[in-house]
């Protein structure tokens, strides 16, 4: 791979989500938009099909009375989630992707802050929208496995001269997505995304990845990431998206679609490819390795994308050089999904990839390094957070939205992030030191399984989980560890105490480490 920096890619332009229907509709006609299994059989949905069933849909949630409304939405992934998604949005009305790892009482909080008018379901959570039914803000509930009903009720309206929903004309720059952050308690923050957001981020993302034929979709569609980089982004592309259900079904589903790409988290990259190793044995020749790969994958991979957080380049690198492109980004949800991305034939694997064109970045505040807070503006940025006027102050300087993450741009355009902004310590000699730096160094180590560092008292303290089960001898090697560690580091950032934990760091639905549990 030459690792060169060539044009973008050409992508047509979009300014909402119903033009992106259209379009595609026309362009991809009966190529296969979507391939899931239903009751053992498997079902192929054509892009003109899917524009036809979002018309439906949205015609019948009209005759319902449901305009300018709120609509709460969960379940697995499936071609129904998706379906309701386009259908609510295409048609005037406001989608509420709802974390599908929440508790009841924390969804209650969600549905009754966002005045959600319409829950709609999986038969995973029927019993939660039983629990929700007297005690949240929805008049109507509707469960998934009759959504097919609407859609021939919406058919039949339309066939009838019922033409609202599909002459509807979208007001590019009005919400059209609330999206609650990870980690919702009683205090929730909900982004308001409009339609221009997110085809801007789209766009972007398609002008810098060239996206292969086929998709395998595995990561749960409420994430921004997801539903932008796993299907809106592929569906301007023309491919086609396979859906898995379930993790448990993911072996059968890379066998069974073969894709030639697979959006992942760092979290999912580092465990298969440790997995590869495992498989691959004594023999851990590029040619042994590219074998385990394909059998693993299906045989077909041709690229990974990813984002969410920030991926080791020493896995980049490694798929890589077995011809695979880890393509990683950098986003928010209050970016719509991506504010830089790495591309297919030029990328830095460290990095969080180059600014995509629908944005500006800058570093506000640099200090004598070039790191300061990250700053964006632009198309991709959310009109703000949903009644929450002063949260909403806070979030922005003038035009730019402060990502409260730390990083800088090297001399070639890639972003990196080193920190965020809260985590920071301040020790009293007045250095700034971004725990994320040691807590990645620490992560070198192979027996290291999780590391959340922070300071007291002036001292740095890293706090380590450890995997004594495949490494019994891990504790003694520890101290001289930390000590070689500390003699490449400034003294200022030396680890100056160590503390092992005999379970995991708690967790938000994302699977990010809770750094505020103590």
């Amino acid at each position: 791979m030459n690792n060169k920096k060539y044009p973008l890619y050409k992508t047509e332009k979009i300014y909402n989500l119903k033009e992106m229907v259209n379009l595609t509709a026309k362009n991809y006609g009966d190529r296969t938009a979507f391939s899931f299994e239903f009751k053992k059989e498997t079902i192929n949905v054509s892009y003109h099909q899917f524009k036809a069933d979002v018309e439906a849909l949205g015609t019948a949630l009209s005759e319902l009375g449901i305009q300018n409304a709120k609509i709460a939405l969960i379940g697995e992934n499936s071609y129904e989630w998706i379906l309701t998604y386009f259908a609510v949005v295409n048609s005037g009305n406001i989608i509420i992707p709802l974390d599908k790892e929440l508790q009841a009482a924390n969804l209650e909080v969600i549905l009754n802050h966002s005045e959600a008018e319409m829950f709609v379901y999986s038969d995973d959570y029927a019993d939660i929208a039983i629990q929700l039914r007297n005690r949240a803000s929805f008049k109507h509930s509707v469960n998934m496995n009759i959504l097919q009903e609407y859609v021939d009720m919406g058919r039949q309206l339309i066939h009838k001269g019922k033409k609202d929903v599909v002459e509807y004309t979208i007001n590019n720059n009005k919400m059209a997505s609330l999206m609650y952050t990870s980690g919702t308690t009683g205090n929730p923050k909900g982004v308001m995304l409009s339609h221009k957001n997110l085809a801007s981020n789209t766009m972007g993302i398609c002008q810098h990845i060239c996206f292969p034929e086929s998709s395998l979709l595995i990561l749960p569609l409420h994430h921004i990431a997801s539903l932008v980089g796993g299907v809106l982004s592929l569906l301007l592309s023309g491919s086609t998206i396979a859906i898995n259900h379930s993790l448990k079904e993911l072996s059968r589903d890379f066998a069974k679609y073969k894709p030639q790409n697979v959006l992942l988290v760092p979290m999912l990259i580092e465990t298969y490819y440790k997995q590869m190793l495992i498989k691959a044995g004594d023999d851990k020749s590029k040619e042994n390795l590219k074998k385990v790969v394909d059998d693993f994958f299906g045989g077909n991979l041709i690229t990974i994308t990813g984002g969410g957080a920030h991926v080791d380049g020493k896995y980049v690198d490694a798929f890589r050089s077995l011809g695979i492109p880890v393509i990683w980004g950098y986003g928010l949800t209050e970016t719509a999904a991506i504010v830089s991305v790495n591309r297919n034939d030029y990328y830095n694997a460290n990095s969080e990839g180059q600014v995509i064109s629908f944005c500006e970045v800058k570093i506000s505040d640099p200090d004598e390094t070039g790191h300061g807070e990250i700053f964006v503006k632009g198309d991709i940025v959310m009109l703000g957070y949903y009644k929450n006027e002063q949260a909403t102050k806070e979030a922005f300087s003038g035009d730019w939205f402060k990502t409260g993450d730390i990083g800088f741009i090297d001399q070639d355009g890639f972003l990196f992030i080193t920190g965020r902004k809260k985590n920071l310590m301040i020790l009293s000699n007045g250095k700034n030191v971004c725990p994320e730096e040691l807590e990645f160094a620490l992560m070198n180590f192979s027996y290291i399984k999780e590391a959340v560092v922070y300071s007291t008292d002036n001292t740095i303290i890293a706090e380590l989980f450890l995997d004594t089960e495949t490494y019994p001898d891990c504790k003694k090697k520890l101290d001289s560890d930390i000590l070689n560690l500390n003699r490449t580091l400034p003294k200022y950032k030396n680890i100056g105490k160590t503390l092992i934990r005999e379970t995991e760091f708690p967790k938000t639905t994302t699977k990010k480490i809770k750094r505020q549990y103590r």
